[in-house]
């Protein structure tokens, strides 16, 4: 390992110690607690914790941070979250944060304008974030898919429109059927649609007349992602993963994400070449762009694929922290790699920095997580309200009953490599489920949970929702 290297790891190890900490505050951000909470890094230093979700996790530890905000707390309501519902906490926030800590990072899922603007009233405050600017450009999907294809990285054939009932025969001529739209500032699903028929355009075309969104051929493939880290000098890649789309029991979207997987087996060698080889390209690509005077993007991101089988297709890129964080963080300290989420913030820091020799080193390292995730979501059609809900912890599963060992919140607190976890922000007991809301839950597994065709749950995982679903009572909600 080089000097270098060898810098950077001391610095993970000994991160409490780091100057650029010393006698500073760090307020997280985000619409989970627990993606910070995964890295034992950073628990310590944070100070301001302000999220959208609650429950029984964030409810238990609440107390050890100076400050606690949760929009959800307030409210009672579990929606599809956003930074947005943190609005009303951020000027609070940050004035107490610069309070007890005239020198403060402020670390976010994702900035936004008003961060920024707090952030200029207290030049001290440092956010360790792209500029919102940038995400908020990169978030334009239809954007980002002309970009790409000027620059040859292979996209799923379509095309970029704005929405008319009119251009379904000539979509369809070009690109057969069925027809995927998927609209602009779309996430984890929502926003993406499966068009069968004119019948099926045109009502969706009535809907959003004048959208942006992007038709593509709909390919019948697996659902692939990687993440990354774009520093000052390199792109920094993390494992692959399959994404679990659209499973009944998990989501009620067609094209809802409700997991992945990280099995060595399931992907092909020449399918993770092709990843990491699109990942290199965009990651470069977004250290060089500028838009509105702000230039370099700079820490994690995340790229979701589509494979054929033969060839792996550009999707889209999420510019921020990932569904998949807590878990990569987790299971990459217990492989005894640095974390993608601590290397997001060497950009940030002073007196790390990354070389040539470094950057070879880790991507090299391409052993398989082997660890997967569900993320269980209201599928009852409607909005609900928790009567009961599972606990949080450890627990054995026989193929039909759970049985709870105790406390956990990551699956390196298991003793066994059959155990699981139930984790993620459980909703508390009162709490209101929109129709359409963020996960109720997530389960981490050592296991496989997707068959051999790469798409579908395996039996025992189909059987582990079943269950934990019984651990959740739900009533619908009384007008």
């Amino acid at each position: 390992m080089t000097r270098l290297a060898a810098t950077i790891e001391r610095s993970f190890e000994n991160f409490d110690r780091h100057p650029a900490l010393l006698d500073r505050g760090l307020g997280c951000y985000s619409l989970r607690m627990l993606d910070w909470l995964s890295g034992d890094f950073l628990q310590p230093h944070i100070n301001v914790m302000a999220i959208t979700r609650y429950g029984k996790e964030p409810a238990r530890v609440e107390n050890s941070f100076d400050f606690f905000f949760s929009s959800e707390k307030t409210s009672r309501v579990r929606t599809d979250s956003s930074m947005e519902e943190l609005q009303p906490f951020l000027e609070e926030s940050i004035r107490r944060l610069h309070e007890n800590f005239p020198e403060s990072y402020v670390l976010c899922y994702q900035s936004s304008r008003e961060l920024e603007r707090l952030a200029r009233e207290y030049p001290s405050i440092r956010i360790m974030n792209p500029a919102a600017a940038i995400t908020e450009m990169l978030n334009r999907k239809t954007w980002v898919r002309r970009q790409l294809k000027q620059l040859g990285v292979p996209v799923i054939p379509g095309s970029e429109v704005f929405l008319d009932p009119h251009q379904f025969d000539d979509l369809a001529r070009r690109y057969g059927l069925p027809l995927v739209v998927s609209l602009d500032h779309s996430a984890a699903g929502s926003g993406v649609h499966l068009v069968h028929d004119a019948a099926d355009f045109r009502a969706l075309a009535e809907v959003h007349r004048g959208a942006a969104a992007s038709v593509m051929r709909f390919i019948s493939g697996r659902s692939l992602s990687m993440a990354a880290v774009r520093t000052e000098e390199a792109v920094l890649l993390g494992e692959p993963s399959l994404q679990v789309i659209g499973q009944p029991g998990l989501t009620n979207l067609s094209f809802g994400w409700c997991g992945n997987d990280f099995s060595g087996s399931h992907l092909q060698e020449h399918e993770i070449e092709q990843m990491r080889s699109i990942q290199t390209r965009v990651g470069e690509w977004l250290g060089d762009l500028c838009v509105g005077g702000h230039c370099g993007f700079r820490g994690i991101f995340g790229i979701d694929f589509i494979s054929d089988g033969q060839s792996i297709y550009f999707t889209e890129v999420n510019p921020r922290f990932l569904g998949t964080t807590a878990l990569m963080a987790d299971r990459q300290q217990e492989l005894g790699r640095i974390p993608v989420s601590f290397l997001h913030m060497v950009p940030f820091l002073r007196e790390i920095n990354v070389d040539e020799e470094f950057v070879a080193e880790y991507n090299a390292d391409t052993r398989p997580l082997d660890v997967s995730q569900l993320c269980l979501h209201n599928v009852a059609g409607e909005d609900v309200v928790v009567q009961a809900a599972i606990e949080p912890g450890r627990y054995r599963f026989d193929g039909a009953h759970l049985e709870f060992l105790g406390p956990a919140e990551r699956l390196s607190q298991t003793e066994a490599y059959d155990e699981i976890v139930v984790s993620g922000e459980i909703p508390m007991e009162g709490t209101h489920l929109l129709r359409q809301s963020d996960e109720i839950c997530k389960v981490y597994s050592y296991e496989p949970v997707l068959g051999p065709d790469g798409r579908s749950l395996t039996p025992r995982a189909k059987q582990l929702v079943a269950a934990i679903q019984a651990g959740f009572s739900l009533a619908p909600v009384r007008r």
